[in-house]
């Protein structure tokens, strides 16, 4: 197989990162294309199937946050000892990855059954046919988590090495195989909403393979599948890191939990446009989150290379590159939305809350590009309390308050509007972290 492996610490700013990230945003968005493609799917079959993804997202949120914690901190940690030189360190990481993250998301494979599932889904909304759609999607979804997790810490150790090409050529297979079986299973075998989640799990499953493969074919770290007690001195290390980061993704699920259980009192309209309008936000901006993580290994590697000048330039080159895409998204969310809402074939009611909130989530996205950017900054330079800060700020301390707020002067419309302002006022915070932190790797570096 190619080596795609690049030198991290040496070349142009610019060209490292256009080639680390490019592939890292093409991986992204495909992962986030799973999602799309299925709700493109489910929302054909009605209103209910629709909501029903809705309630399960959260539990797929929970599993994706402690896997990527496990997976940023093992990342960082790997990058920076191969910065440093010592590549030993980093396979010994590579090695205790997989046990530890197993261990966090093991107790979530208990929601593949209904015993567990039906109970809780039955927290936010106790509609019959929901609940029995919300369990038929969870059952493979619950099951999907451990491969999920193996494919992130793959991912992980191929970013480690200055290698996003490979995860995007495996991402690209998991999801073409997961939009031949989505009609298939759906509609041909009429497992419905079912059929989705078993897809995207032979889906991911083809990724993890492809993604073994060529790590045995290099001779290259790869996550280890059996505990070893060598691994525990490992862990503390790995939790010191990753533990933030997970908490931080953490708070999204809790905040979509809740607005789902806000939004539910307005009835399955207003949840499934939150569910439709959210698939396309995620399509439009997740990509960006690539380059996020492709600063991660970036700015780590040249950390233990104690070269600032590299890592003030590759902020700023990805402040560039997200306002690239990020403007021209704004513009297209707010003249084109209802265009790109009729792919999903709605009900007019769904259609036309859809619209409205993919129009002004649109607004809120002029400053993210900082959130993106002080996210990736602070994991590399293993510092990820800034981006547990950042998210609790918005999901939390902004976005919730604000639509229970909103909700009492313009109802379910409100919920939505909340949704900007959060963003908005994150955006502009994470630009006073992100220049503390550079003042702060400037100093280190000197030293």
């Amino acid at each position: 197989m190619t080596d795609n492996r690049i030198n991290m610490g040496e070349g142009r700013v610019f060209t490292v990162l256009l080639r680390l990230g490019a592939p890292a945003m093409v991986s992204m968005f495909f992962a986030t294309l799973y999602a799309l493609v299925d709700t493109i799917f489910v929302a054909k079959l009605g209103t209910i199937p629709l909501a029903a993804m809705s309630l399960a997202v959260p539990m797929f949120f929970i599993a994706m946050s402690l896997s990527k914690g496990v997976a940023v901190g093992a990342l960082a940690i790997m990058s920076h000892a191969r910065g440093h030189g010592d590549h030993k360190q980093a396979e010994k990481i590579a090695k205790a990855t997989y046990p530890l993250a197993f261990l966090t998301i093991s107790a979530l494979l208990l929601l593949a059954f209904p015993t567990f599932n039906q109970p809780l889904f039955a927290l936010f909304d106790n509609h019959p046919q929901l609940l029995s759609e919300s369990g038929s999607y969870m059952r493979w979804l619950a099951l999907s988590f451990p491969v999920i997790g193996f494919v992130m810490l793959s991912e992980a150790i191929f970013f480690s090495y200055g290698d996003t090409k490979t995860p995007m050529l495996a991402m690209i297979a998991g999801n073409l195989l997961n939009m031949v079986l989505d009609p298939l299973l759906i509609f041909s075998c009429g497992l419905g909403v079912e059929g989705a989640s078993l897809a995207s799990l032979l889906g991911w499953l083809l990724s993890s393979a492809i993604m073994w493969r060529a790590l045995k074919n290099r001779g290259l770290d790869h996550p280890g599948l059996k505990f070893s007690r060598s691994h525990l001195k490992h862990w503390p290390q790995i939790a010191a890191l990753g533990a933030p980061v997970a908490v931080s993704m953490l708070v999204i699920p809790v905040s979509v939990a809740m607005l789902n259980y806000l939004l539910a009192d307005f009835g399955p309209a207003y949840v499934g446009a939150w569910n439709l309008s959210t698939r396309i936000e995620q399509m439009a901006i997740l990509p960006l989150y690539g380059l996020s993580c492709a600063l991660v290994p970036f700015i780590g590697f040249n950390l233990g290379l104690k070269r600032f000048d590299r890592i003030k330039e590759a902020c700023q080159t990805a402040l560039l590159g997200c306002y690239v895409i990020v403007i021209p998204t704004i513009i297209i969310f707010w003249f084109q939305a209802d265009i790109i809402m009729h792919i999903f074939k709605p009900s007019p009611e769904v259609l036309k809350l859809a619209v409205f909130t993919l129009k002004i989530i649109g607004l809120g996205y002029f400053f993210t590009p900082f959130e993106l950017v002080m996210t990736g900054l602070s994991q590399g330079l293993k510092q990820p309390k800034y981006s547990l800060i950042i998210n609790c700020l918005r999901f939390l301390l902004l976005r919730v308050p604000l639509a229970l707020l909103f909700s009492q002067f313009w109802g379910g419309h409100g919920i939505y509007i909340s949704l900007p302002v959060s963003l908005t006022i994150s955006g502009l915070v994470s630009f006073l972290l992100m220049r503390r932190l550079l003042k702060e790797c400037r100093i280190s570096t000197v030293m």
